[in-house]
C-alpha cells in the first residue's frame, strides 16, 4: 500500500515539476526572422501542428500580417523554385498546396499555390504562368473563397471551385 501512494506521490510531483517548467521552457517558433511566442512548450511538432491554439493569441494579428504581406520574387527559372518560394511563405505547421489551371502543360500554361493564413478562414493565392519555361507572378491574392482550379479567359484570370463554378475573376496584371 505504501508503495502505491509513493508511486502516486511521485507522479503528481513530477506533473507539477512538468507543469512549471514548460511554462520557462522556450515556447516560440522562428517566422522569416521573426520570433513568434506559441501558448506552450511542444515536444513533438506533431503536437505543435495539430494544436488549434498553438499561436499565442496576442501573436495572432502579426502572425497575419507577416504571411500576408510576406514578399515573392515575381520570377523563377523553374516550377519547383516557384513552389520553393511561395511555400517558404506558409507559416510552420500550418497548410499549403499547389494546383493548376484548366490544365495544359507548357508554355502558357497557370500553376497555382495556396498558403493558409493562421488562425483565419483566408488563404494567400499565387499564380504563376509557365512563359518559356520561365515561371512569372500574374496574381497574389487573399480571400476566403476556396480556388481550386485557375484559367485564362479574355485577359482575366477566372477561379473555380471544386465543382467548376466560377468564383472570382482578377485582371492579369502586366506589371507583375
Amino acid at each position: 500500500m505504501k508503495r502505491i501512494f509513493l508511486a502516486i506521490g511521485i507522479l503528481v510531483c513530477l506533473s507539477a515539476a512538468w507543469a512549471g517548467v514548460r511554462r520557462i521552457l522556450p515556447s516560440s517558433i522562428e517566422y522569416r526572422g521573426e520570433n513568434i511566442k506559441l501558448t506552450k512548450y511542444y515536444l513533438d511538432y506533431d503536437d505543435y501542428k495539430n494544436d488549434p491554439d498553438n499561436i499565442d493569441p496576442s501573436e495572432t494579428e502579426r502572425v497575419q500580417r507577416l504571411v500576408s504581406q510576406a514578399p515573392v520574387v515575381h520570377s523563377f527559372p523553374s516550377r519547383k523554385d516557384a513552389a520553393h518560394a511561395t511555400f517558404q511563405v506558409k507559416f510552420p505547421g500550418y497548410g499549403a498546396g499547389g494546383f493548376g489551371g484548366a490544365i495544359k502543360e507548357g508554355d502558357g500554361s497557370l500553376n497555382g499555390f495556396s498558403v493558409e493564413i493562421p488562425r483565419s478562414d483566408k488563404t494567400r493565392y499565387f499564380i504563376f504562368r509557365n512563359t518559356h519555361g520561365s515561371y512569372l507572378l500574374v496574381d497574389d491574392f487573399i480571400t476566403s473563397e476556396e480556388i481550386q482550379t485557375v484559367r485564362e479567359d479574355q485577359g482575366s484570370l477566372v477561379y473555380c471551385t471544386n465543382s467548376g463554378q466560377p468564383t472570382l475573376v482578377h485582371p492579369i496584371l502586366k506589371d507583375k
